[in-house]
């Protein structure tokens, strides 16, 4: 009897940090928005985010096909995102949090002569 090993999908880290930094672009450097202020210190303005969370909801759809499933809401920051670095950084880290949960465990599977074993009912 011999041993196989499943093996894990591996997280695709490029793929992922390409969707994150053309969704911050598209979203941050659009033509149409306005021109950045420059906020006075002490004000509510100074306190906003680049990149709200409810506008960081949208790229978990375009992760999806890279994915396989669309990664859930909670892997948004609350509050938003300051800069491109942030949100990029942030959002991978707590995206492959959640590709690694919803991994199966590895698990290995005894095979005699390349068969893998019936399985068993209990009843």
């Amino acid at each position: 009897m011999s041993t196989v090993a499943l093996p894990k999908k591996a997280f695709p880290t490029d793929a992922i940090t390409k969707i994150l930094s053309g969704w911050w672009i598209s979203k941050t450097q659009s033509p149409l928005k306005e021109a950045p202020k420059t906020p006075v210190k002490g004000t509510v303005f100074a306190l906003q985010p680049e990149l709200s969370s409810q506008q960081a909801v949208g790229v978990l759809v375009a992760c999806k096909a890279v994915l396989g499933y669309r990664p859930s809401k909670d892997t948004i920051k609350k509050g938003g995102y300051s800069d491109k670095n942030d949100f990029v950084t942030t959002l991978l880290q707590q995206i492959k949090i959640e590709f690694d949960c919803k991994q199966p465990a590895p698990q290995s599977a005894q095979t005699q002569e390349g068969v893998l074993p019936d399985a068993t009912v209990a009843y």
